[in-house]
């Protein structure tokens, strides 16, 4: 096979950069020590959170109350966002990462042991408080241990991981409790449940270590600066960015719905959609950089989110289930496909000082956005129609591509510091 393509220009150079040992050149230490603390994370949460709704009715709570229990997390999320943030530009980023990977497992844990509805909904609320310590560590932290030329791919390889270890996590999640009651054990199902819930904290707990080697600083403000919550870029920011969150909260949490009551696929089949739909998002994140390369980063994410209301639009016009199907996973890979990109334009354009607030912003306002998605799609899917929602979803999308691109001509005519990867939109030759 090499040498069908030795001849091919650049084949080799292509290879080489792509290889593992480049990769780990391309990066350093401190990088991957942190990729290792993100794996445990994904890993754990993404395996207590597949169960842990699924704990709570073998327990007889009902979907009412699973409903509000999950809301207050969510709510805690928020909440405890603006204390978050205020910790973080005051201490640092490596203090908030370990009371994230040490107190968030362990409140998670006594969610097992909780008492009633009201108990379980007061522990949610700060096991959701401690939890937002995650998503304004992780762009912030992934910012200031990659650079220009590099941090892109730097994300793509974080989100790409994030999306394998959660297909992982819903394997694991489905089989190991019956293994343990099929097993020697013979445990209950729900004890299963329980100690499978457990070691998913445990490891949780275990990235505390790879966090503890990190020599991450975090430049605080200098004396006598003015906090800003809103960094002028954010402004301009915000709203594809919301736009964006609008096209991620709505159609995918009705997925499910749409496939089994509109297209008529059994549940056996829509299980194969999602591990088809999980893989091709996992393939787009990873050929994200290759794209933004070539086109740019706003043009990048802008081709991505085009793509994205075309797939929507098709879906809602097709009628065959076959059709439907083989447009869901590509839309749902093209959708995500852009991620990387966003959470790098922000880093990108924010100083480091102030990069810990713009992510919390960012959270903040995602996680709002989303709740209120959610909500209003289920209204308008019950009044107008899964069609009606899907074009909606389509022009949220082609809004947002238009106001990402906005942002490349603004920047062309400011006097910005320039970057490889990010504001010069000719293609690059590196990786």
């Amino acid at each position: 096979m090499d040498s069908a393509f030795a001849e091919v220009p650049g084949y080799r150079r292509i290879l080489g950069r792509l290889s593992p040992a480049a990769l780990l050149r391309q990066f350093g230490s401190e990088y991957w020590t942190f990729f290792a603390a993100a794996f445990l994370f994904d890993l754990g949460f993404g395996l207590f959170f597949f169960l842990f709704n699924l704990y709570l009715t073998d327990l007889h709570f009902d979907e009412r109350a699973v409903g509000r229990i999950t809301a207050c997390l969510t709510l805690g999320n928020v909440a405890g966002t603006i204390p978050a943030t205020i910790l973080a530009r005051r201490f640092g980023l490596r203090p908030l990462l370990l009371l994230c990977f040490v107190c968030a497992p362990i409140f998670s844990a006594v969610r097992l042991v909780a008492s009633g509805e009201s108990g379980q909904i007061v522990i949610a609320l700060v096991t959701g408080a401690v939890l937002c310590c995650w998503p304004i560590c992780f762009s912030p932290t992934i910012a200031a241990l990659t650079n220009d030329r590099n941090r892109t791919r730097g994300f793509s390889i974080m989100f790409a991981t994030g999306i394998g270890v959660g297909t992982l996590s819903g394997a694991m999640g489905g089989y190991v409790p019956e293994l343990l009651h099929e097993g020697r054990l013979h445990t209950p199902v729900v004890a299963g449940i329980g100690i499978v819930l457990l070691i998913a904290c445990g490891l949780v707990v275990m990235g505390a270590w790879p966090i503890l080697k990190l020599r991450l600083t975090q430049r605080l403000p200098p004396r006598g600066h003015r906090s800003r919550v809103f960094h002028p870029f954010l402004r301009r920011f915000l709203p594809p960015f919301l736009l964006w969150n609008v096209v991620t909260g709505s159609f995918p949490a009705f997925g499910a719905i749409y496939l089994q009551q509109v297209l008529k696929i059994s549940l056996g089949r829509i299980g194969l959609v999602f591990s088809a739909s999980q893989l091709m998002e996992f393939v787009a994140v990873i050929a994200s950089p290759a794209l933004i390369r070539r086109a740019g980063l706003t043009r990048g994410i802008a081709i991505s989110l085009f793509g994205t209301a075309i797939a929507l639009a098709m879906i809602g016009i097709t009628r065959q289930a076959t059709v439907a199907v083989g447009l869901y996973v590509v839309y749902y890979a093209l959708m995500f496909m852009c991620e990387p990109g966003i959470y790098n334009l922000l880093m990108d354009r924010i100083p480091e000082e102030e990069r810990s607030t713009a992510s919390a912003v960012q959270n903040l306002s995602g996680a709002l956005c989303q709740a209120a998605t959610a909500a209003a799609t289920g209204s308008c899917i019950v009044r107008f129609g899964y069609g009606a929602v899907l074009f909606s979803n389509a022009v949220a999308a082609v809004s947002a591509a238009l106001l990402f691109l906005a942002l490349a001509t603004r920047a062309a005519s400011n006097t910005m510091r320039a970057s490889p990867d990010s504001l010069h939109e000719a293609p690059q030759s590196t990786l």
